[in-house]
């Protein structure tokens, strides 16, 4: 796991005075006055040309304090070189699935000037992976927009497996014998929290495979959290007592999906018994890590947490009081899904949770669109350090593109089916002219991505195809 940045007050200081010359451009998109001087066109280009000022000034900002970003300040990037700190960073968030070479000479225009691959390598392990962690950070800070659901925002917290190759191998992320067989697995886990209304990620936490530990994750997202109210919404891998009181006693809001009442695992198992129908009830209980004739003659009142499961909240002694809601509704014939939260009743309806929590399933097609439609799959180096870069920066691209399409509207017309964004095409079209360094950006962006469309299927119900997968190592493009 990637060991956040700690500066020091001078340093602190240093980078807020820096990004307040960068403040100066999110000031843009708030200015009434200043949009309505343009047409409809303009205002979208313009978008577009402010989003990307202020990438490259949170990354002039991190350059100019490039010595709290390298491994070593007192010599990395002290002298005027080919690779400069700055230029290292947009660099890697902009390749693509080609060998490293080709991505050089794509990026230098297949000039003679075109730096090698050993040096560009030499040149990024000089940089921290914090360094692109806190770029995605600033980045955010500066462009996003915050869109409420009921004067709540809609995070969705999830993970993704990323294999790596396991030609080199360590304990963080490296499994021995993975999926029941003599096959090595290295990967990385991927943990993040995604804004279900602006349709970016908003934090990450990166765990190698072997130390895998997604409810250690989920708690430290929620203990990161400073924005306004909101409903974290996450799948079963999430299920935790921990986890639940972890949020309410962050005074914010969960949608968790959990194991159903008929599960021998299920966190349900010891707050029942529940009909086996759809129901909307409320379950208390006092937890406690004691075990006397009298808390073992009431499990409708008391629940008892060993020792060896995670229960962080026993500061004030041995007991502590805990409610929350349990939703159960048909998914089919004979299917049910189980969801816990502490969202009232009076505010959100057993079809509203429904809704809620079929909305989680974007932060899936999210990491397929990361890793197949930017390439994350297709990494440039067996390094460690050098894999965390990469993530970092394709997360924040993915944040860039859906920053330019959230404003980007269908040409109604009298058509069978509604019609969304071919956001593979958009992702290409926004990384093109993203690369072009001479600030020649041409008027046409939005429309040609707007041009670009595909149906939505109507009530599509087909069986999700379910198979067990062998460890897989990718091939590298570092070559």
């Amino acid at each position: 796991m990637c060991a956040p940045l700690f500066l020091s007050k001078n340093q602190t200081n240093i980078l807020t005075n820096i990004e307040k010359n960068v403040a100066y451009y999110s000031c843009f998109m708030n200015n009434r006055p200043i949009v309505y001087r343009y047409t409809i066109l303009e205002v979208l280009m313009n978008i577009f040309k402010s989003i990307k000022k202020q990438l490259k000034f949170c990354i002039k900002a991190m350059d100019s304090s490039s010595s709290l970003f390298v491994v070593n300040p007192e010599k990395d990037f002290t002298r005027k070189r080919k690779h400069l700190f700055g230029d290292i960073l947009m660099n890697v968030i902009l390749l693509e699935s080609g060998s490293l070479k080709d991505e050089l000479f794509k990026r230098f225009g297949y000039s003679l000037d075109t730096p090698s691959v050993s040096s560009f390598i030499q040149a990024r392990d000089k940089i921290r992976p914090d360094a692109f962690h806190t770029l995605f950070d600033m980045f955010n800070s500066r462009t996003h927009k915050t869109i409420l659901h009921k004067g709540y925002r809609l995070l969705a917290v999830d993970g993704s497996v990323l294999p790596i190759s396991n030609i080199l191998q360590d304990e963080e992320t490296t499994i021995k014998k993975a999926n029941n067989s003599n096959i090595p697995l290295s990967a990385y886990h991927i943990n993040t929290s995604y804004d279900l209304l602006e349709h970016t990620y908003d934090d990450v936490i990166l765990q190698g495979q072997a130390k895998m530990d997604e409810n250690g994750a989920f708690n430290s997202i929620i203990d990161r959290y400073k924005g306004p109210k909101a409903i974290f919404i996450a799948d079963r891998g999430y299920e935790s007592i921990n986890s639940f009181v972890k949020v309410q006693k962050a005074n914010q809001k969960f949608l968790i999906r959990v194991k159903d009442i008929d599960s021998k695992t299920s966190v349900l198992r010891s707050f029942g018994p529940f009909e086996d129908k759809e129901f909307d009830v409320h379950v208390k209980r006092i937890l406690t890590t004691r075990q006397t004739n009298e808390i073992k003659a009431h499990p409708e009142i008391y629940k008892f947490i060993p020792k060896n499961q995670r229960f962080e909240h026993f500061e004030e002694g041995p007991f502590f009081e805990f409610g929350f809601r349990v939703v159960r509704f048909k998914i089919s014939d004979d299917t049910y899904e189980s969801i816990v939260t502490n969202l009232d009743e009076n505010e959100f309806s057993l079809e509203e949770i429904k809704e809620l929590y079929h909305m989680r399933w974007e932060i899936e097609t999210s990491y397929r669109e990361i890793k197949y439609d930017l390439d994350l799959n297709t990494l440039h180096s067996m390094k460690r350090n050098l894999i965390q870069q990469e993530i970092y920066s394709k997360l924040l691209l993915y944040n860039f593109c859906r920053r330019i399409t959230k404003d980007i509207k269908i040409q109604e017309k009298n058509r069978k089916y509604e019609y969304q964004l071919n956001y593979v095409r958009a992702y290409h079209i926004i990384r093109k002219f993203l690369k072009e360094k001479s600030g020649k950006i041409p008027p046409y962006i939005e429309s040609m991505i707007a041009k670009e469309i595909l149906p939505i299927p109507l009530n599509r119900r087909n069986k999700r195809k379910m198979k067990s997968k062998s460890p897989v190592s990718f091939n590298y493009r570092y070559d």
